[in-house]
């Protein structure tokens, strides 16, 4: 059975009205919320073992993908049209507001489509939509049908999802080659079964060996 979670519309805590580059969201430890968001960090050469006569940038893709995540499909909606793209650098930031998080490259249409008070859909997929995936990541095998949309607050959803998020942007962040998009969660909705995992460079299941 689905469940469904109606976010009740509040005002943002006051943190978020007051300008980045002098404020500290919310107290933390020691340490934590001293840097300002908007200072760009200098390049710092990182030490890659396996790196040796590869292309360091690859040796990093290749450490990071050992991180198993969950698949996603962002979407948002310009005019009549549907865009999407396959992620899995999404991420709950807090529940009290409701925050998630999104890194999308800046190479990308949809970065360009993207911006703070703009909402976007995130849908996590589940095991047997590999080749949803394969298609809005590029990789359109032809077989699969069309993708299906539910349209939840003027915002795009995948049908048959694992799990279904709208969220407004409130903040977006400099993060290197890809932009940072904080979307204050407005609707989301969860349904049963087993999510399409990614890891190593592979589409993975649960209990499936490696």
């Amino acid at each position: 059975m689905e469940q469904f979670v109606q976010v009740p519309s509040t005002s943002l805590p006051s943190e978020f009205n007051l300008p980045l580059h002098e404020t500290a969201v919310w107290a933390g430890p020691e340490g934590i919320g001293e840097t300002h968001f908007d200072e760009i960090p200098e390049p710092q050469a990182i030490e890659l073992p396996h790196a040796i006569g590869d292309d360091p940038r690859v040796a990093l893709r290749r450490t990071l993908g050992m991180f198993a995540t969950g698949v996603t499909i962002i979407t948002t909606r310009e005019r009549d049209e549907v865009h999407g793209m396959t992620a899995n650098a999404f991420m709950s930031v807090s529940l009290e507001p409701p925050l998630v998080l999104i890194s999308v490259d800046r190479r990308t249409k949809m970065c360009g489509l993207l911006h703070e008070g703009r909402r976007y859909g995130v849908s996590v997929l589940c095991e047997g939509q590999a080749a949803l995936s394969d298609r809005f990541a590029g990789r359109p095998s032809g077989a699969e049908a069309d993708p299906r949309f539910d349209v939840i607050h003027d915002t795009p959803l995948v049908d048959g999802a694992l799990a279904q998020f709208v969220a407004k942007i409130s903040r977006s962040y400099w993060g290197g080659d890809h932009s940072l998009f904080l979307g204050a969660v407005e609707f989301a909705r969860y349904g049963e079964g087993a999510p399409l995992l990614f890891h190593g460079g592979r589409y993975e299941r649960l209990g499936q060996a490696g």
